[in-house]
């Protein structure tokens, strides 16, 4: 699909998704509102906001520990802009630059090494997700009569199935061999050495296995503080719902957000009316969707100040990282 194309589709998707939840929510929104305005215990949505910026923080840490395998030298305070920064770039800006591109570019242009960055954000992204996934099932395990729906069921079952498929194809050079004729669906010869060298150096992390353990263990950590964020979230407008329903509801939300779209926008907040309307009355939900978007864009507008005052947001930065994504003829 073309740049233009997935931009189209993004777009559609998002505002599409935006229309039906103003359609279907529009008696409601008045009583959200309200709920907001006077019902919202500040001290909790402070609790918060701060346990956002401890997640970022471990997130921080666990970049860290991925980029040491690449002999990829970066402070806890470098990383931890970096997290912004990619915050900012997923969550503000409709273009095929992403946070995962920001990152390896920041990266490539501090160490040099072009596919040595690109693998470890790559791995970083992947290690996220081997969290969030795992969670998610374990807690579906636990709780399953709790869960009472078939479409949470088929939404981590599903993501689990992928998970196992990815950890098992970097892991095994055998089970990858399998999908080796898939190679001839790539069309330039140069593509296919650039996505051979990338799995190359994923699968070579499997030779240091103290810092990718340490990276999974700081990414469940991680994971975990940040479902503790929405949960204060939660508590701030009195919803009653039982902890551990996060550990189940927030990680389908974040599957859910990754499908194509303006950074999650409209699918992110139909997730959360759908999956914690079962709990919460309508416009409980909704002004519980509404608070989760003031702290995510909320932080997404901080990073891009804070990114603009360092010297970012400059056109032929932007343009170094398009040509960074786009393979070269």
């Amino acid at each position: 699909m073309s740049g233009a194309k997935g931009k189209i589709l993004r777009f559609f998707i998002s505002f599409a998704a935006i229309g039906l939840i103003i359609f279907f929510m529009r008696g409601k929104l008045h009583e959200a509102m309200a709920i907001l305005r006077h019902e919202v215990v500040w001290a909790w949505f402070a609790a918060s906001i701060a346990t956002y910026f401890v997640g970022l923080a471990i997130l921080a840490v666990r970049l860290q520990w991925v980029f040491k395998v690449q002999n990829i030298r970066m402070t806890f305070r470098e990383c931890y802009h970096l997290g912004f920064v990619g915050l900012f770039y997923n969550l503000m800006l409709p273009s095929s630059v992403g946070g995962d591109v920001v990152k390896a570019f920041y990266a490539y242009r501090h160490s040099g090494k072009k596919i040595e960055s690109a693998t470890s954000i790559l791995l970083d992204r992947l290690l996220g997700f081997v969290a969030l996934i795992t969670m998610a099932g374990i807690g579906l395990m636990c709780f399953t009569k709790e869960a009472d729906s078939a479409y949470i069921d088929y939404a981590v079952y599903g993501a689990c199935g992928v998970l196992v498929f990815a950890v098992a194809f970097f892991a095994s050079r055998r089970f990858a061999r399998l999908f080796k004729g898939l190679a001839h669906f790539i069309p330039k010869e140069k593509w296919k050495l650039q996505l051979a060298e990338i799995y190359h150096a994923i699968y070579g992390y499997r030779h240091h296995q103290g810092p990718v353990l340490m990276a999974i263990l700081l990414s469940f950590i991680g994971q975990a503080v940040f479902i503790s964020s929405n949960y204060f979230l939660s508590l701030s407008i009195g919803a009653d719902i039982n902890f551990w329903k996060f550990f189940i509801l927030i990680p389908v939300i974040s599957i859910v957000s990754m499908a194509p779209s303006i950074g999650g926008l409209g699918v992110r907040e139909a997730s959360v009316l759908y999956l914690f309307g079962r709990y919460l009355s309508p416009e409980r939900a909704l002004a519980l969707t509404l608070l989760m978007d003031v702290v995510i864009y909320s932080f997404s507008i901080g990073s891009g100040i804070w990114y603009a005052f360092r010297g970012g947001l400059k056109p032929k930065a932007f343009d170094e990282m398009e040509i960074l994504q786009s393979p070269k003829e």
